[in-house]
């Protein structure tokens, strides 16, 4: 079943805790590596942070592995477990830190229930980028109910994913998307086959970018055929490439796309999570030491992304801090592929 190969946190009943991000991500300074986290970006993440309420489930700093920005960028989810609406209701009627505000249209609505059509979204990522001076964080809603949320649920339709999308548009911008966004995000999602599936959405209109971000799971053999059918105008040697290097064959190969409403040449290619086990840390060590094969990042930082998944029992408490690992490949038409790491982390109960 698809809703088996959808990512999941780890812990039992999604045995997540709500944090506040800036003392977190100040618990951890012994444990950032500085190959990939410079010291002033660490402590410009947190500072961007301090005031977030305890709401948010899931943190990741995001770090350059290929290329020469420095820039490490700050993410930060809320999953829809018990009592995580009220929270987020109670915080979003109080004061909010400037990190936040651009959130608040959606966050009240989805958190007060403002809008039944949001009732699907069981995941929001929030997403800062480094140097902090946007007003609108990136807000990616998960369009699958399933996702984090009932796995026993049914398959949701097309028009149940695109109704999503919408109602996060509606909440985060106060309009409606134009007809032709949503046709275009329609035929995308309609394209795929029958082992894939349409995880989240994002309005880019945030960053100032009038483009729509699509995030796919998608089996690694079908991706070249999706891409085809849905007329994807980029290299598709190039991504045949990317994919070998980077998603092993058992694997999903989860893509974001992106349409304006034409179909952009942008791609991002991302294995699963890698959250320790010893099958994921050997694919990701090969597709690492590819990288430094091929001259395009060095050994420290490879070094610096297999080191950080573990867990580490917190002091005087029951709560254990779980690390894990993303990556991302970003190809674009006239520029180097780029490859990102995600270094996140959870609390959960022991």
């Amino acid at each position: 079943m698809i809703a088996e190969q959808l990512p999941a946190p780890a812990g039992d009943a999604f045995d997540l805790v709500a944090f506040d991000v800036a003392a977190e991500l100040a618990a951890l300074a012994d444990l950032w590596p500085s190959a990939l986290i410079g010291a002033e970006s660490l402590a410009a993440a947190e500072r961007h942070a301090v005031g977030l309420p305890p709401i948010f489930h899931w943190t990741v700093l995001e770090a350059r592995l290929t290329g020469d920005s420095q820039h490490v960028d700050l993410l930060a989810s809320i999953a829809d477990l018990p009592g995580a609406r009220a929270r987020v209701a109670e915080a979003i009627d109080g004061e909010l830190p400037a990190a936040l505000v651009g959130a608040r249209p959606l966050l009240d609505r989805w958190s007060h229930r403002r809008d039944p059509a949001l009732a699907g979204v069981h995941v929001i990522w929030l997403e800062w980028d480094a140097p902090f001076t946007r007003a609108y964080p990136l807000q990616l809603l998960s369009i699958d109910p399933r996702f984090w949320g009932d796995e026993a649920a049914p398959d949701p339709t097309v028009d149940e994913q695109v109704e999503l999308a919408a109602a996060g548009r509606r909440a985060i911008f106060g309009e409606p998307p134009a007809g032709p966004r949503l046709a275009a995000l329609r035929r995308a999602i309609a394209a795929l086959p029958p082992d894939a599936c349409a995880l989240a959405a994002a309005d880019f209109r945030g960053r100032g970018q009038d483009v729509d971000r699509l995030f796919v799971g998608v089996p690694r053999d079908l991706v070249l055929p999706w891409l085809a059918d849905i007329g994807w105008p980029g290299d598709r040697k190039l991504v045949a490439t990317w994919l070998r290097r980077a998603i092993a064959p058992w694997e999903q190969a989860f893509l974001q796309i992106e349409l304006d409403p034409a179909v952009r040449p942008y791609l991002g290619i991302e294995p699963q999570q890698t959250g320790g086990t010893r099958s994921e840390l050997r694919e990701r060590r090969r597709f690492l030491e590819g990288l430094v094969r091929d001259g395009l990042t060095s050994l420290d930082k490879i070094r610096a992304v297999l080191d950080w998944p573990g867990e580490r029992t917190r002091p005087g408490t029951d709560l254990v801090t779980v690390r894990s690992v993303h990556l991302k490949c970003v190809l674009q038409p006239e520029e180097a592929p780029l490859v990102k790491a995600y270094l996140g982390f959870h609390l959960r109960r022991s």
